[in-house]
């Protein structure tokens, strides 16, 4: 059963994926225009190439004031690839994730240019990771 993690960001979609249920690897990224049924479109395509079975999508969350109306957008996007997909679509908090990512990559000694390219599927394998980590933690 392939798990799919979701970074959702204002320009790019990060993508990881995880096939053993183990371990989380970065996949891909998904240029995003804006357009909310285009990004919707693409990633069910993804879904169903992928043969994936439940879907992680990580979300901000904050206490910031705006923190309802994002939890609301991220929803709403749950919603429709629940929808369009048939799939089971978990909200997993994605703090902090771009920030450790930028941190791991650098690390590794990529360059800005590199950077920039992997970091949301980067960001995307840390919250997919997250999940898989907190789920096989708990007793069975």
């Amino acid at each position: 059963m392939a798990i799919l993690g979701i970074d959702m960001g204002s320009r790019r979609v990060g993508i990881a994926i995880s096939e053993s249920g183990l371990l989380a690897t970065p996949h891909s990224v998904i240029p995003n225009s804006g357009d909310a049924q285009d990004l919707i479109e693409k990633l069910t395509a993804l879904v169903h190439e992928l043969d994936v079975e439940l879907i992680i999508l990580g979300i901000p969350r904050s206490l910031r004031a705006d923190a309802e109306i994002t939890e609301k957008k991220f929803q709403r996007i749950a919603d429709a690839l629940r929808q369009k997909t048939c799939k089971e679509v978990v909200l997993w908090d994605e703090a902090l994730t771009t920030v450790e990512a930028s941190e791991r990559l650098r690390a590794a000694g990529k360059k800005r240019k590199e950077l920039q390219a992997r970091i949301d599927m980067e960001a995307a394998s840390i919250i997919l990771q997250s999940y898989l980590d907190a789920r096989n933690r708990r007793p069975s």
